[in-house]
């Protein structure tokens, strides 16, 4: 009881220890975040302005490209908590090796997924969506597809740039692309400044730009960035191997995302058999509800480098602050959004549609999104502190039993059944995400409780631990 007691209050009295760090690298990255939504909102806001069937065929490619790239983010999920580790045990040898085979699988990876969306095409007139829908589109999946690679590449330099303390460049890249975007859309979606107005066409190839300009850009600074490339990014031996053993290590990570994404993909599609203006609603809800889901992945994000560093460096005791201090903050702050969307969501639903009966539905969804937003906290944050100890297994099945045994059958059950429709789908979801941030934070807690724990490296799904600069001279007689 004494060293219980003792424990709690070390963690409340070194709590500026982490918070400080945690949020020094969450600030940045949270404005990131940002600025990936506002590339989605900048196409949502110009879309919802070309009436409802452009918006709900957006909405349809979303579904697709949303599932693509959670296994994406998932399959190089391995990469920044494996440099953040050997950041840690300050091998900056292991750091460069790391971050050259991250490229290389992030190209192998989003070639891989443009491939798969580019064969789905011919298959969109089959899924029970209104025709006008689907017709819409095939153009517009086409272009988004061949910029996931771009997209992926650029996510994968921005988390290596940020597992090495290197965060604010990797934003100012981001705000790059994203007046890029609000530029070409703007021009290409209308037909202002002497371009021809290509409708929804005209967003696909703003996105399809603003991605790749956006990955090469900061593919030209990491190259001669010393904390990255000084060690040799492409130097590797064993490049194939490396490249494997962090695509096996993200496997995991990607199942967990897909199981997580999927549910999701699999309830919009039945929004499109509600209808052409439910899917439309759904659209704006996702794209309103972004702007606070930022918080919490930007909080997990930075909470997943935080905790692998810890690990990297053999501090347990900093890893478990760091996840708890980032919990309590994240509760905070979603607790406040949530007041914000339950209040407001109505009127944040007219800012992104003209179309009556579209506004009507996503203010409803708006206002249950806002009760998703604590539960999201808990479970997002929670997820990147087990994801910075390399704990991936169990969470992949925990994510299996959450969103397909459990929460799509309630999807199903209450749109249809209880005849909720739209709003059903989304309420199916909220108990069961409750559920499973729960137990994501108590694992979490278990696996870096002091004393007899046995450490990072010795939980599920931990390949071993990262040696450090002094140990691998010694390894290598030096």
């Amino acid at each position: 009881m004494t060293s219980n007691v003792g424990r709690r209050r070390a963690d409340v009295r070194l709590a500026p220890g982490v918070i400080v760090p945690l949020l020094t690298l969450a600030a940045p990255m949270l404005l990131g975040q940002a600025g990936q939504v506002m590339l989605q909102l900048t196409d949502t806001l110009l879309i919802g302005h070309l009436g409802a069937e452009p918006l709900a065929a957006a909405a349809l490619v979303g579904n697709f490209v949303m599932f693509a790239l959670y296994f994406a983010f998932g399959a190089v999920g391995a990469v920044s908590p494996r440099i953040a580790q050997a950041h840690g045990a300050g091998n900056r040898v292991e750091v460069a090796r790391t971050a050259g085979a991250g490229i290389v699988l992030s190209l192998l990876v989003g070639g891989g997924i443009a491939l798969a969306l580019t064969s789905l095409v011919p298959l969109l007139q089959h899924l029970g969506q209104p025709p006008e829908v689907a017709e819409a589109s095939r153009g517009y999946l086409l272009l988004i597809a061949w910029s996931l690679p771009g997209a992926v590449l650029a996510v994968v330099l921005g988390q290596v740039a940020e597992a090495v303390d290197r965060p604010w460049p990797v934003l100012g890249f981001m705000l790059l692309a994203v007046v890029l975007n609000a530029l070409l859309a703007w021009c290409l979606v209308f037909g202002h400044g002497g371009f021809p107005a290509l409708g929804l066409a005209g967003a696909g190839w703003a996105t399809f730009v603003a991605r790749w300009v956006h990955a090469l850009s900061l593919a030209g600074w990491m190259l001669f960035d010393p904390r990255i490339a000084g060690g040799g990014m492409f130097a590797e031996r064993d490049l194939r191997g490396m490249v494997g053993r962090l695509f096996t290590l993200g496997l995991p990570v990607a199942a967990q995302d897909v199981l997580e994404g999927g549910a999701f993909a699999v309830g919009s599609v039945m929004l499109g058999w509600v209808g052409t203006t439910a899917l439309a609603a759904n659209q704006v809800t996702i794209g309103i509800a972004s702007l606070a889901w930022m918080v919490p992945v930007s909080l997990s994000m930075a909470t997943g480098v935080r905790v692998a560093q810890a690990a990297g460096a053999g501090d347990l005791g900093t890893a478990r602050r760091t996840g708890i201090a980032a919990l309590l903050l994240g509760v905070g702050l979603m607790a406040a959004c949530a007041g914000v969307y339950v209040s407001g969501g109505a009127w944040l639903a007219r800012l992104f549609t003209d179309d009556p009966e579209v506004a009507a539905l996503a203010g409803t969804l708006v206002t249950i999104a806002g009760v998703y937003q604590v539960s999201d906290a808990i479970q997002s944050v929670s997820l990147g502190a087990l994801r910075g100890l390399l704990d991936n297994r169990v969470p992949m099945i925990a994510n299996a039993i959450c969103y397909w045994l459990l929460s799509l059958p309630t999807v199903w059950f209450l749109a249809f059944r209880c005849g909720w429709g739209a709003a059903g789908v989304w309420a199916g979801y909220l108990p069961w995400m409750v559920g499973t941030g729960v137990f994501f934070l108590v694992r979490f807690l278990r696996l870096t409780a002091l004393p007899g724990n046995p450490g990072p490296q010795s939980t599920p799904g931990v390949s071993g631990p990262i040696p450090s600069r002094r140990t691998s001279a010694r390894s290598r007689g030096d």
